[in-house]
């Protein structure tokens, strides 16, 4: 069993994956990783990783094979890394595009050159219709009738507002004329009989002259409350009676305005330049997303070409990387067939490397898995020549369904070749009667290079790991 560190092992010893103290190689996500790299020394059928070359599972992004598969063979992996970043701000603006469409982020906001014309037009009539205010005259009695009504209005909302605290004052005096009271005798004479139990001898005032007092305190006490009460209530009166003169005032004025033309068409000029000043403001905000969208998918066009260039570039330096895969890929094809020919493209398009192999001939499954085992060859080879690798190549032998049995004996052959005298190993997993009909070359020694174990049910033996099956 690995330690609990294994994967930071792993990755360091295994593909040359820099490391920091906690067993990191790279801090951001589609950066080179043991895991996605390990898969293709590992191939799994259920995850799908028969089925392209470039591919150790059905579902692996695009960006996550193309640095992978970039850092294994020697190349420059932080390009597609940076074609990743791309797509990613792409698929954000794409998003953009959608919602500025259906208006979910107001109306919607057109193009640069749609939205020039209406920002100008729109601009131009706002600022006419500034200046015709600017020139327009108002008979100068049409402007004090406007100013004194809209002065009335706001004495008479100050009014309404004093009123407010006026009533609440003249509940609360209300209130406390109420609840003011003299305090019973009773309640006097038992806090003197108290008092001369517990304090004897100390001279106290008489009762009649004490009651007489708390009765004096209360009679002023409920004469000031009713002179308050009084006085709020005037003033209630005389200011709604200020309220009834104000409406009267401000009525009368509404009237005499009513009906002039030259204050009416002023204030018609107000409106519209208010109108045409906020569509002018909201097409503005919509001429500044249109540039901004616009802007961002030329510079991501840029960026793009710019990056397909590098990519080009890195190919033509680091050729020798290229060219040993693609001759280990040929060599491969050409051992297993004698009327096919193959090759292995690497491509520097727009959107990253693209990684093909392709052997003439039918599609057909046979010859798309041997496409894998020629791939995985030389990804073996190039890796543990420069890296170090994981030391083995271990296939299922669901690899070879539908393979001709003369091409599964040269592949094993070649598997064979890749690691006899070197440390490493070849692992295949294949039924017993299939291996036996193979026409496999002189060269393999079936005793060296077979694993002895059976695996049975005969027997309390039998079986595997504890597990019985039959």
């Amino acid at each position: 069993m690995f330690n609990t560190n294994w994967k930071a092992f792993l990755g360091h010893n295994l593909f040359g994956l820099p490391q920091d103290e906690s067993g990191t190689a790279f801090d951001e996500a589609y950066t080179p990783t043991f895991r996605s790299m390990f898969s293709y020394f590992a191939r799994r059928r259920d995850s799908g990783g028969f089925i392209d070359p470039e591919r150790q599972a059905e579902k692996q992004h695009r960006s996550d094979w193309q640095v992978n598969l970039s850092y294994l063979l020697g190349l420059d992996w932080q390009i597609p890394f940076e074609f990743t970043k791309i797509r990613h701000r792409e698929k954000t603006l794409e998003e953009l595009r959608k919602a500025v469409k259906v208006g979910a982020l107001g109306q919607v906001v057109g193009t640069v050159a749609e939205l020039r014309p209406q920002v100008t037009i729109a601009d131009a009539r706002a600022e006419k219709l500034r200046r015709e205010l600017a020139n327009f005259e108002v008979h100068e009695s049409y402007k004090e009738l406007s100013r004194r009504a809209a002065q009335a209005k706001s004495e008479m909302q100050g009014i309404v507002r004093r009123t407010v605290i006026l009533n609440e004052s003249l509940e609360h005096l209300e209130a406390a004329l109420t609840s003011e009271k003299a305090p019973q005798r009773t309640d006097i004479q038992q806090l003197y009989a108290a008092v001369g139990i517990e304090l004897p001898g100390v001279a106290l005032r008489r009762f009649e002259e004490v009651s007489s007092f708390y009765e004096s305190v209360v009679a002023n006490r409920r004469v000031h409350l009713e002179n308050e009460i009084a006085s709020v209530k005037s003033q209630m009166t005389t200011e709604d009676a200020a309220v009834s003169r104000l409406d009267r005032e401000r009525s009368t004025i509404l009237q005499n305005l009513d009906g002039r033309g030259a204050l009416d068409d002023f204030l018609s000029l107000q409106r519209e330049l208010a109108d045409w000043d906020a569509q002018a403001a909201m097409l503005r905000e919509r001429f500044k997303a249109a540039e901004v969208l616009e802007g961002e998918s030329t510079k991501l066009n840029i960026d793009r070409a710019n990056l397909q260039r590098r990519l080009q570039e890195d190919h033509h330096v680091r050729s020798a990387a290229l060219d040993e895969a693609i001759l280990v890929i040929a060599d491969a094809i050409a051992s297993l067939y004698d009327d096919r020919t193959g090759r292995f493209v690497v491509e520097a398009t727009d959107n990253g490397p693209e990684f093909h192999i392709s052997i003439a001939g039918d599609r057909g499954g046979g010859i798309s898995n041997m496409e894998i085992f020629c791939f995985d060859l030389a990804l073996f080879e190039v890796v543990t020549a420069h890296r170090g690798g994981p030391g083995f190549l271990l296939h299922d032998s669901h690899l070879f369904d539908g393979v001709d049995e003369r091409q599964i004996a040269g592949a094993l052959l070649l598997g064979l070749e890749a690691t006899q005298g070197k440390g490493l190993q070849y692992i295949v997993t294949m039924n017993s009667d299939i291996f036996g009909r193979l026409p496999l070359s002189e060269a393999i020694d079936v005793s060296k290079v077979v694993l002895q174990t059976r695996l049975s049910d005969d027997g309390e033996e039998g079986g595997l790991f504890g597990f019985r099956f039959g």
